[in-house]
């Protein structure tokens, strides 16, 4: 059956109400009953729309990579970051603050926020799935204060921070894990995408399922890396071309999961979308997972809405029988081809 899941919502529509608080003030209260409040209603909201896996760690009080920075150690909540090292987050209007490593940069869990939040939604009976940034993409965000240090030297270091979490988060019961890893839509030097097999394959021994999550973009050149990393699942905006569509379909490897994620409410029928869904669901079944939009509205909770039923429904169709001879197999056909072929030719046919 295709499960329903939060790929996380926006950090501007989540915080507008308190947006002149800066994001350190926002630490300081994030577990009053103000951050515990928003987060509950906003989990109850999901589980009544029939969300099953909710997310937590995307409540990051306005800023998500000053909060994952808190996390690994990179800086505390006790210090006030200067404002002009904030920079824009891929192709939005959201701003974060720029981490600033050291040559002599380490990194170890800083903040227990994850897991509270997490702590929070399990005594609530809840399922949940922690959204994560990914090693990678944390690393390409930042700036380092040495000119002869780049930041991807610092891979070695942040990686085992990540085992810790992974492995902390097991033990309060969490199945599935999200990283977010945006830079995949981007033109990447080859050194970073040699970085990706690297990192994931050393993650892959940690505990947890893992959904490797691309959003904010386009998977192009690196749909291959994407694809073939030693992750559980793959997590992407929903692919805009018939030609991405089908080669995200051709790609994946047929023990992962797939999750397509709504972005925006196209102009025009709703149907548009439904004949992928439903060509999705007949091959991939229970591998096919779906994530509303992360700024819910009508017309994205309509769409949403006939997503999951195309979906439900092409699963529920069983394969027509194969007519006789067709269990044949391809390198029997082929074999057969080529025989036909030589003989066209003149040649023997053994």
């Amino acid at each position: 059956m295709v499960r329903i899941h939060s790929q996380g919502s926006s950090r501007i529509e989540r915080h507008d109400a308190s947006a002149s608080v800066s994001p350190l003030e926002h630490a300081a209260i994030a577990t009053r009953d103000v951050g515990w409040q928003q987060r509950q209603e906003r989990w109850r909201a999901q589980q009544a729309a029939g969300i099953e896996l909710l997310a937590v760690g995307d409540f990051a009080w306005s800023d998500r990579v000053l909060a994952h920075s808190f996390l690994v150690g990179q800086t505390s909540p006790a210090g006030r970051p200067s404002p002009r090292t904030r920079a824009l987050w891929f192709a939005t209007e959201q701003f974060y603050q720029v981490p600033q490593f050291s040559d002599d940069q380490a990194f170890a869990i800083g903040w227990e926020q994850l897991f509270d939040e997490v702590a929070e939604a399990r005594a609530l009976g809840l399922a949940v799935k922690p959204v994560l940034l990914g090693p990678l993409s944390y690393l390409w965000l930042g700036r380092c204060l040495d000119r002869d240090l780049e930041p991807l030297e610092l891979l070695e270091r942040l990686l085992p921070v990540y085992g810790e979490i992974f492995a902390r988060l097991a033990t309060q019961g969490v199945e599935w894990l999200q990283i977010d890893e945006p830079i995949l839509t981007l033109e990447l030097p080859l050194a970073w995408r040699t970085a990706f097999e690297r990192a994931y394959n050393l993650l892959q021994r940690e505990p947890l399922k893992k959904l490797l999550a691309v959003s904010h973009g386009e998977l192009t050149d690196n749909l291959g890396l994407a694809a073939g990393l030693p992750v559980d699942g793959l997590h992407v905006d929903w692919p805009r071309t018939a030609q991405a569509q089908q080669a995200l379909l051709d790609r994946l490897p047929a023990y992962k999961t797939l999750s397509l994620g709504l972005v925006e409410v196209e102009q025009g029928p709703q149907e548009s979308r439904l004949p992928y869904i439903r060509q999705a669901s007949e091959r991939l079944q229970e591998r096919l997972w779906l994530a509303p939009a992360r700024t819910p509205s009508a017309a994205a909770d309509a769409e949403f809405a006939l997503w999951v039923r195309a979906a439900r429904e092409a699963a529920m169709v069983k394969p027509a029988p194969a007519p006789s001879g067709a269990e044949k197999s391809w390198s029997a056909i082929e074999a057969a081809l080529a025989k036909l072929g030589a003989a066209q030719s003149g040649l023997a046919v053994p």
